[in-house]
């Protein structure tokens, strides 16, 4: 079974020919390393399930300082949420950290879904209940936790995002300096 299906089915029933329905209008995509997903300036029409891979989510300030706003990995969905659900420019990066191949809906298909099978909106609904509680948990973190606390909860939650993702950009995602990082680092596998 097509695996963004089956993340769709953990939220809301599908019928058999919805299931058909969905598997018609979804797509695969395969990126190389380093490919974008979007760019600042570009309109976003596209939520993705990540079937195998990494992306980054991240900013470039007038600085040029680069941060890392987010890091997706095998099966979450990816999308550059402002400019999808409003259809403008995008205001940030999203990178593929290696191959990476998504299984996505444009934002047409998925509007014209909602007239098909109305229930996806619930889905939708219970997607972004999600993604506002995690955005407000890496919130909280940053505000409440240490680097090291910050550090750990990481690879409690979300271990194969330590496992996959370059230490420069997991330091930038805790808001912590590469040195910092590596001292919670050390003091850990003392432990």
């Amino acid at each position: 079974m097509n695996l963004f299906i089956q993340k769709i089915k953990d939220k809301i029933d599908l019928t058999t020919q919805e299931e058909k329905h969905l598997l018609s209008i979804i797509r695969t995509k395969t990126y190389a390393k380093n490919d974008f997903f979007i760019e600042p300036g570009s309109i976003c029409r596209k939520v993705g399930y990540i079937e195998k891979g990494l992306m980054r989510i991240y900013n470039i300030d007038s600085l040029s300082n680069d941060t890392t706003n987010w890091l997706a990995t095998d099966q979450e969905l990816i999308t550059e949420i402002l400019s999808f659900i409003n259809q403008e420019p995008a205001q940030e990066y999203i990178q593929c950290l290696e191959e990476t191949t998504i299984l996505y809906i444009t934002y047409k298909d998925l509007h014209n879904l909602y007239k098909s099978i109305p229930k996806m909106h619930i889905y939708t609904k219970l997607v972004n209940q999600d993604l506002i509680i995690d955005i407000k948990k890496y919130l909280l973190s940053n505000i409440h936790l240490s680097a090291e606390e910050r550090y750990r909860q990481l690879l409690t939650v979300r271990p194969s995002i330590v496992k996959k993702t370059p230490l420069k950009y997991i330091a930038s995602f805790l808001g912590i300096t590469d040195s910092t990082l590596s001292r919670v680092r050390r003091k850990i596998v003392l432990e």
